[in-house]
């Protein structure tokens, strides 16, 4: 038992197991050696047009020119973690992959802990991915993609196909976007920019509890419905008949436009 005569204190008993919990965080990564284990694992897609990917865990989006199979790249950040699980299986021409871990921490003075999946694809198929505990990375959206998050923020960088995206507990972020959009944030912010040349037919973003906000390149034309139950609504830009639907709608957060 640790004696401490200040215990009695609040403020201090909750710095001193925060010192406590941090020195033995220190020491478990030391012992473990932080060296980030790898481990990889090729799955071949055959036939498949589609891959439903299932992941508890931070996960890296890769789509890769060339390639003819799939590619799971894990990083440890440290602790050590456990053996992960890999299943697959096959729904006609979808290929399903699930892989379970543990989730993702930050521990004191250490930074993030748990892993990374990176996961590498040949971009002609359709991506439908779910993640249950952790971040969403798209490095590009060359195909239809859906992506779903429970608990974490999704980042896409760059689309050049349809993206279906919905967060329920973090936020969504969309760069350099080129398609049509359709994103659903529960508790969280959705912040978009479009690219010159934009070709899409509809940008929809919605939030239950967070903030709204479109970037538009110079002379983009859109028929605009926005809406906010508790907030501020911001648009400089003149709707126009028969333009592709801008639609934004929060319940509790602020909506706003602007032109890059």
């Amino acid at each position: 038992m640790i004696n401490c005569p200040l215990i009695g204190n609040p403020g201090t008993a909750r710095r001193v197991l925060f010192a406590i919990a941090s020195a033995a965080a220190l020491a478990l990564v030391a012992a473990s050696g932080v060296s980030a284990q790898v481990s990889d694992r090729e799955i071949p897609i055959g036939n498949a047009t589609s891959l439903r990917f299932n992941v508890s865990g931070s996960v890296r989006v890769m789509p890769v020119a060339g390639m003819s199979s799939i590619k799971l790249h894990v990083v440890d950040n440290g602790p050590s973690t456990p053996p992960m699980s890999i299943r697959t299986s096959r729904t006609g021409a979808r290929l399903n992959v699930s892989v379970n871990g543990p989730g993702s921490a930050i521990l004191p003075f250490v930074g993030q802990t748990g892993y990374e999946l990176q996961l590498m694809y040949p971009p002609s198929l359709h991506l439908d991915l779910r993640e249950f505990e952790g971040r969403i990375h798209v490095e590009n959206v060359p195909a239809s993609m859906q992506l779903y998050d429970a608990d974490g923020d999704i980042v896409v960088d760059g689309t050049q196909a349809p993206l279906t995206a919905d967060a329920d507990g973090g936020n969504i972020t969309v760069t350099a976007a080129r398609s049509t959009l359709t994103l659903t944030a529960g508790t969280g912010d959705v912040a978009v920019t479009l690219a010159p040349g934009w070709r899409g037919s509809e940008v929809r973003l919605e939030a239950s509890d967070g903030n709204l906000a479109l970037n538009v390149p110079a002379g983009f034309r859109g028929r605009y419905d926005l809406t906010s139950g508790s907030g501020n609504v911001k648009n400089p830009l003149r709707s126009v008949p028969k333009a592709p639907l801008v639609f934004m709608l929060t319940e509790q957060g602020n909506v706003s436009i602007q032109t890059l």
